[in-house]
C-alpha cells in the first residue's frame, strides 16, 4: 500500500516532522504491526510525505480481520480521517452532458472509451471505483453521479478549478477546443480533450498555465 500527504513544515526531516505534525503519524501508531517506509518530497509550497507499507504486513492482522484486503480497507479509512490517500496507480477521465433531453455519460480508460445512459450509469461507476483518481473539466458532472458513487468528491481531480486556482478564472471546454483545434461535438471527443490537458503546459485564451499532476494529493497543505 502507498499513501500519500500534503503538509506544512519548517523542517525537512522525517523525525522533526514527527514531533511537528504528531496527528499526521497517529494512524501508523496506533498500528503497530505495520512498518511503513517514509519519504519527502518538497512540491512548491508543500511537503509531500509518501508512506510505504509492504502487503505482508497486513497479513499480521489476520487474526483481527478475515482477510489481508479488509485490515487494509479498515487501515486507509483510518489514514484518510488523517489526511492521507492512496497513491493513485491510474486514472479514469469523466464527462457527461445530455443530448435530445437525456442524459450520456462517457469514460476513458487508457485507450478505450465507453458511453453509457442514465440508466446503465451504476455500470459506468464500477468501472470508475477500480481507479484511484477520476479527473474530470468541471465539477458539476461529478452532480450526476455523487447518489451511487459519494466518494468521488474525494478522488476528483477538477481541471477547470486548478486553471481559475492558478490564473483566477477557467474558460469553457468549447474555447479550448477551439486553441487545440480540436471538434467537441461529440462526448467522445470532449473525452479525448480532457484527456490532452494532462500534459503541461494547458494553452488558455489569454496565456498558458502548468497545473499539478494528478497524482499529487487532492487535500491542501495544513
Amino acid at each position: 500500500m502507498d499513501l500519500q500527504a500534503f503538509t506544512k513544515s519548517d523542517s525537512l526531516s522525517l523525525e522533526g516532522l514527527m514531533e511537528n505534525k504528531p496527528d499526521l503519524f497517529e494512524p501508523f501508531k496506533s498500528w503497530e504491526e505495520l512498518k511503513p517506509t517514509f519519504s519527502l518530497h518538497t512540491t512548491g509550497d508543500c511537503l509531500l510525505i509518501r508512506a510505504h507499507i509492504e502487503d505482508g504486513d497486513f497479513e499480521k492482522l489476520l487474526g483481527i480481520f478475515q482477510s489481508k484486503e479488509e485490515a487494509m480497507g479498515a487501515f486507509l479509512t483510518l489514514a484518510m480521517e488523517y489526511g492521507w490517500e492512496e497513491v493513485p496507480k491510474g486514472y479514469c477521465v469523466y464527462h457527461a452532458q445530455e443530448e435530445g433531453g437525456r442524459l450520456i455519460a462517457g469514460i476513458k480508460l487508457g485507450d478505450k472509451v465507453q458511453l453509457y445512459e442514465q440508466t446503465n450509469l451504476e455500470e459506468m461507476v464500477q468501472a470508475m471505483v477500480r481507479v484511484s483518481r477520476i479527473v474530470v473539466y468541471s465539477s458539476e458532472v461529478l452532480t450526476y453521479i455523487k447518489d451511487i458513487y459519494p466518494e468521488v468528491d474525494s478522488k476528483a481531480y477538477v481541471i477547470a478549478r486548478e486553471i481559475a486556482k492558478r490564473v483566477g478564472r477557467a474558460p469553457e471546454i468549447e474555447e479550448l477546443a477551439k486553441i487545440y483545434g480540436l471538434s467537441v461535438q461529440r462526448l467522445e471527443e470532449k473525452l479525448e480533450l480532457i484527456d490532452k490537458l494532462l500534459e503541461n503546459p494547458i494553452r488558455l485564451p489569454w496565456g498558458e498555465v502548468e497545473l499539478p499532476h494528478y497524482s499529487l494529493p487532492l487535500g491542501a497543505c495544513q
